[in-house]
């Protein structure tokens, strides 16, 4: 599978989309929040079951976000990936593909995020580390 940067190059050197995308089929993916929050509790070994409780979110409200039924907030996007064990490039891929900004180094507050998951917080010592810094904790 291509890298996006990769994809982008191969890109620029088309001038017919449509080709591009009959050549590339295979590494242009119309993935969904709900496929790859799947994918990524697959990746991890982790039931959604274990991930709700980490993540503090209301046990009924969790389970329609993974269903797709309820459009989570940013909060609970980052939530669930800290309690996953996602990195920031997971987590990033979450927050696009529910319709929220990626964590941007120059905002105090997400670099705070993105350090904690790094470091592999979980989502205690993250808010922790929020409320230290002054910042707003994860709810």
């Amino acid at each position: 599978m291509k890298s996006t940067d990769e994809l982008l190059k191969i890109l620029k050197n088309y001038n017919n989309i449509e080709e591009f995308i009959e050549d590339n089929t295979e590494d242009i993916k119309n993935t969904t929040f709900v496929q790859y929050i799947t994918e990524c509790l697959n990746n991890c070994n982790l039931t959604k079951a274990q991930v709700i409780e980490k993540s503090n979110i209301q046990k009924n409200y969790a389970y329609q976000i993974f269903s797709g039924s309820k459009k989570p907030s940013r909060n609970k996007v980052l939530a669930l990936s800290i309690s996953m064990g996602l990195d920031t490039d997971a987590t990033n891929r979450l927050l696009k593909l529910s319709d929220h900004s990626i964590l941007y180094p120059r905002i105090k507050r997400d670099s705070i995020i993105h350090f904690s998951l790094e470091q592999h917080y979980n989502l205690i010592d993250t808010n922790i580390l929020l409320h230290d810094m002054e910042e707003k904790i994860i709810e």
